[in-house]
Formats: structure tokens, C-alpha cells, sequence
């Protein structure tokens, strides 16, 4: 996404150009007749409004760095997810960013970077580690060691769709990616804005269309874990965990979502995600995509399974 930055050399440079036409201009003024006096002098704050304002508004994007991808990781961490729950989803994402596969993946890019920042979510959102650049082994590490380090701030209720405002929000960050994605991870439905049980939720909607709407560069995958008999693809389950995602969340260029049966899965389907997302269009080996906007079956891999 583009990020504009006022140059503090332009801004020095007007200064300087303004004291000179003020300068050059007070002795003209003095030898004017009162009327050509006020009219000089209009002409003079005209132009010096002119520079002021491309001062203000020139965009220097020197100063940002430039990723293949800016990714938000948004994970679930609401009163579903139980505390050993919740350490094997760390783990996933700390293992993941450790993986030589993920690593090779980013330095495959055509700028071989990204940059990535992880949020955890429940009835409320919190940035849990900042915007890190990573481009190696140890910039990798490094984040997976601060993902290892965070505390879980909250666990209340599944608040999917502040959550995901949230995030569209964190992308004005000094990176400068060619794709914006967001990642979303969960084991529910809204149930914040909307009721629980609803397959449909407007709110959520809208949090989706806000975001893909701001750049045609943004993108919304999900990875639902099922738990637990009432969300998931289970013939059984109340709501249908990829039928809510497709209608509700996800939505961009190349989205795509999958699904686990268990949190004991996540580390794994997390990692190669991570890396079809990485490089977009290129599906993993054993991965099963729906190509299209119909669907086309499912492929199990491993217990869990994508499409698209």
C-alpha cells in the first residue's frame, strides 16, 4: 500500500524560498501605490500558499521500505480457544516463521521480503508484535521469537468483525508491499455483532468490503479449526465453517481458506498457507484448491484441507 511521507528537505527548502520572495519583494512594495501594494501582496501569500502546500503534500516514498507482501496475522483468541488451545496455534506460528520452507518462499519474491505483524483478537483487538521485516533465517527467527513471547491479553467473546477493522487499519506502517493481506485465524462465528448461530452476518460483511474496497491489492484469506460440533464441516455442525467464510470473510485477489479438524493441525496448515500466501497462485502439493467461483470437491490432506 502506498505510504506518502513529508520530505523535511522540501520543507527547508520552502522556508528559505519564502524569506527570499519576501525579501526581494518588501522594496517594490514600499515604492507601490496602496492599491498595487494590496494587490502584490495578494499575489505574494498566493504563491507562498502554493509552496506551503506542495511542501505539504509532496510524497517522497524513498523512506519505505519496499516487501512483496504486508500481512497482518489475526488469530483467534477468544474464550473457545482453552489455554492448550491456544499454546499449539502459538507454536504453529512460531514454527512456521522457523521453517527453512517459509524462509526459501520470502526470498523467492521478487524483492524477497516481507513484512509481517500479528494481532490477537477475541471481543477485542490488540497488535501483539509490531511490523517486522523479514528477509532471512534471522529476521524470521526473530519474529517467531517474538510471537513466542506474547501474552494472550484477552478471551472473551468472538469479535470477528472489530477485529478485522482492526487490522485494515495497521497497514499505514513505513512498508511499502506490493499485496496487503490479512490472515485470519478461527474456531467461530461472530458473535459480537452478530448472533452465533447466523450463517449471514452484515456487519462482518461490511468489515470485508471496507477493506477490499480501500485498493484492489488487498486480500482476506481464513484458516477455521473445527473444534467443536457447532462450526466446522462436519455434516453435524450448526454452521458450515467454510460456507460462512466464503459469504462473510474472505475475499481479494487469490483468497482462498482452509480448514483443520483441531488445533493439533494448525501448525502445519498454517505453514503452508503461510507460504501460498507468500506466493500467491501457486497452490502447495497436497493442497486442494476450488478453482472458480463453483465448487469443485474436496481433497483431504493430512486431516485438514484449502479452497479456494
Amino acid at each position: 500500500m502506498q505510504r506518502y511521507y513529508v520530505s523535511l528537505q522540501v520543507f527547508t527548502l520552502t522556508h528559505s524560498l519564502v524569506r527570499k520572495l519576501r525579501t526581494y519583494f518588501a522594496p517594490m512594495i514600499l515604492n507601490m501605490g496602496r492599491k498595487e501594494e494590496m494587490m502584490s501582496r495578494k499575489r505574494i501569500f498566493v504563491v507562498m500558499g502554493v509552496l506551503l502546500l506542495l511542501a505539504s503534500t509532496v510524497a517522497t516514498e524513498s523512506h519505505a521500505a519496499a516487501v512483496d507482501l504486508e500481512l497482518v496475522l489475526m488469530a483467534d483468541v477468544s474464550g473457545s480457544v482453552d489455554a492448550t488451545d491456544f499454546d499449539l496455534q502459538k507454536t504453529g506460528f512460531v514454527q512456521a516463521f522457523q521453517s527453512a520452507q517459509l524462509i526459501t518462499a520470502i526470498q523467492n519474491g521478487a524483492i524477497g521480503k516481507i513484512a509481517v505483524t500479528l494481532v490477537y483478537w477475541s471481543d477485542s483487538a490488540q497488535q501483539m508484535v509490531g511490523w517486522t521485516e523479514i528477509s532471512d533465517a534471522a529476521s524470521a527467527n526473530a519474529f517467531a521469537t517474538a510471537i513466542n513471547s506474547a501474552v494472550r491479553p484477552s478471551s472473551g467473546g468472538t469479535g470477528m468483525t472489530n477485529a478485522l477493522t482492526f487490522s485494515s487499519g495497521l497497514f499505514s506502517n513505513g512498508f511499502e508491499g506490493t499485496r496487503n493481506v490479512i490472515d485470519v485465524s478461527g474456531d467461530g462465528a461472530e458473535s459480537e455483532l452478530c448472533s452465533y448461530y447466523n450463517p449471514t452476518c452484515a456487519a462482518l460483511q461490511a468489515a470485508r468490503n471496507a477493506f477490499l474496497g480501500a485498493s484492489s491489492g488487498n486480500t482476506i484469506n481464513a484458516l477455521w479449526i473445527d473444534d467443536r460440533d457447532f462450526f466446522g464441516d462436519d455434516p453435524g455442525d450448526a454452521i458450515n465453517a467454510l460456507l460462512y467464510g466464503t459469504t462473510n470473510v474472505i475475499g481479494g485477489t487469490n483468497a482462498f481458506q482452509g480448514i483443520v479438524q483441531d488445533f493439533p493441525q494448525f501448525g502445519a496448515a498454517i505453514q503452508s498457507k503461510l507460504i501460498q500466501e507468500v506466493t500467491p497462485g501457486v497452490p502447495e502439493p497436497g493442497t486442494m484448491l476450488l478453482l472458480g467461483s463453483g465448487l469443485l470437491g474436496l481433497v483431504g490432506y493430512r486431516r485438514w484441507r484449502f479452497k479456494k
